[in-house]
């Protein structure tokens, strides 16, 4: 990724146009180029869409073009852009090279007046960055290493020799500086999507503490780890149940973020809470074979904390953050954890367990109950945590439980600015009250009617006190198909929310 005024000779330039959009701009390339260009509209040989893309060569020149659809002009904003920037990325991941695209253009230009330049630029380069992903460690024959194109975006003027074309001045120090947070937004997802891929003989809980190790030192963060002894001296009975069919220990992961600023009595602190189950088999509640190898990813709320914290200890934030991952596996033995068993909190509550498939608020509960401890302003939870989510919301949107109206706000502003949408379900009394339990004080599961809304009401026990929003990702966690930025595997869905609310507030 780089920056540039100037254009080198015989370059691909890359031309984003909204649908109808004009092209006479690309005359300052090839007058040929814009003449077909225009004829492709004309002829809807090239209709706009997001994403589409149709190569245009010069018969004269070296320099050739690529239309760049970003659809309807009425509808083009940075989620679109970012979008259009993923799928060209694939393209260039497929074909290799290099690609100049000039920020210079009509389209590009209505984006800036409405949001600025650089979040123009963060959208281009977070989109390409997303986009150029591949997951191929595993190919043992190099098949599947994949060199992602690169693009160079200048900020020369392209339809008037030495001057603007009116609206914002294009500052390129500013340009750089998006292009570094981008940068460091990408390359964290990607690695919340590398860790989601992993599988589970690969990735486990001690593996997981490991990788945290490795994000604290080049960070500079504070990481504890809670092992076996360790959760059991906290009284945390219902992480410790749902591993308890595991031979492989649990273990509670805790980064801290401290601004230089920072002192014990500093208001403040945020934290984020992620689910960290490395393989889910659903315990003796057993999950159907088929896509059950998709499991390895019901960890991917702990990988976007992972992500979101390394975000964070580069770009820096206001205030205090803490990362909390409960992480264990959640597999089958004669030691498993059974229906009907009764297990005790680290809150103090007991819980009947009626599904040990639902065992990812199990391991919520206690983590935000510890969460108390550093007395939050507010806490977020990620977690794949329900089937009934991507149900009632598909793949696009992740559901959004809060019991503070003023927090939902924020978060739900924060998932249209940076492109992870939420929508809200209700926390009504008659949900709580369906997780009371006859035989303790609650029940793990409350059968399958608003099952994603009575498992983030289970978890609203344990947040007494507390500012909190839920987020269930189990439905955007995963892509099942190429589109948009991303290719079918992990998504790093997550760590752009958590980092625009921590550090868009």
């Amino acid at each position: 990724m780089s920056v540039a005024r100037k254009t080198p000779r015989g370059s691909r330039w890359v031309a984003p146009i909204a649908q109808g959009g004009a092209t006479g701009f690309l005359t300052r390339i090839d007058p040929a180029i814009a003449r077909m260009a225009g004829r492709a509209g004309e002829t809807r040989m090239f209709r706009g869409d997001v994403g589409e893309v149709l190569p245009l060569f010069s018969p004269r020149k070296p320099e050739s073009v690529l239309l760049l659809g970003l659809g309807k002009a009425a509808k083009l904003d940075l989620d679109v852009l970012r979008r259009a920037s993923g799928v060209l990325a694939r393209r260039m991941l497929r074909d290799g090279g290099a690609v100049d695209l000039p920020l210079d253009t009509p389209s590009l230009r209505s984006l800036s007046d409405r949001h600025g330049w650089a979040a123009v630029v963060e959208a281009i380069v977070t989109g390409w960055l997303i986009g150029s992903y591949s997951f191929t460690p595993y190919k043992s024959d190099g098949s599947g290493k994949k060199r992602p194109g690169t693009l160079t975006i200048l900020t020369g003027p392209l339809a008037s020799p030495g001057r603007s074309r009116g609206g914002r001045a294009i500052d390129e120090v500013e340009v750089r500086r998006a292009v570094l947070r981008a940068e460091a937004m990408a390359n964290a997802v990607n690695y919340a999507r590398d860790l989601s891929n992993m599988p589970a003989n690969d990735l486990y809980p001690q593996k997981l503490a490991e990788h945290a190790r490795s994000v604290a030192a080049a960070g500079g963060l504070r990481l504890t780890v809670l092992g076996r002894r360790e959760l059991a001296r906290e009284r945390m009975g219902a992480l410790l149940g749902v591993s308890q069919g595991s031979d492989r220990p649990p273990c509670l992961i805790v980064l801290e973020y401290r601004p230089r600023a920072w002192k014990p009595r500093s208001k403040g602190t945020v934290v984020l809470v992620g689910k960290a189950v490395t393989f889910d088999s659903g315990g003796l509640s057993i999950k159907p074979a088929n896509r059950m190898e998709e499991m390895k990813y019901d960890m991917s709320g702990g990988a976007a904390v992972l992500g979101a914290m390394q975000v964070i200890s580069v770009l820096g934030a206001k205030r205090r953050v803490v990362g909390i991952i409960p992480a264990t596996e959640n597999v089958i033995s004669g030691s498993a954890m059974r229906p009907g068993d009764i297990i005790r909190s680290a809150a103090g509550k007991t819980i009947e367990v009626i599904n040990t498939d639902a065992e990812g608020r199990l391991i919520l509960a206690d983590a935000l109950h510890y969460a108390k401890r550093y007395e939050p302003e507010y806490v977020l939870d990620f977690a794949t945590l329900t089937g009934a989510c991507l149900v009632a919301l598909g793949s696009q949107v992740s559901g959004m439980v809060t019991n503070d109206k003023a927090l939902g706000k924020a978060v739900f502003e924060a998932g249209e600015r940076c492109g992870e949408r939420v929508w809200e379900l209700p926390l009504y009394d008659e949900f709580v009250e369906a997780t009371r339990s006859q035989v303790a004080d609650i029940k793990n599961s409350a059968g399958r009617n608003a099952g994603a809304i009575t498992a983030a009401a289970f978890l609203s026990h344990f947040v007494t006190g507390l500012r909190w929003c839920h987020l269930d990702i189990a439905g955007t966690a995963w892509a099942e198909k190429d589109s948009g930025l991303f290719t079918v595997g992990a998504t790093g869905v997550g760590v752009r929310l958590a980092v625009e609310v921590v550090l868009g507030a």
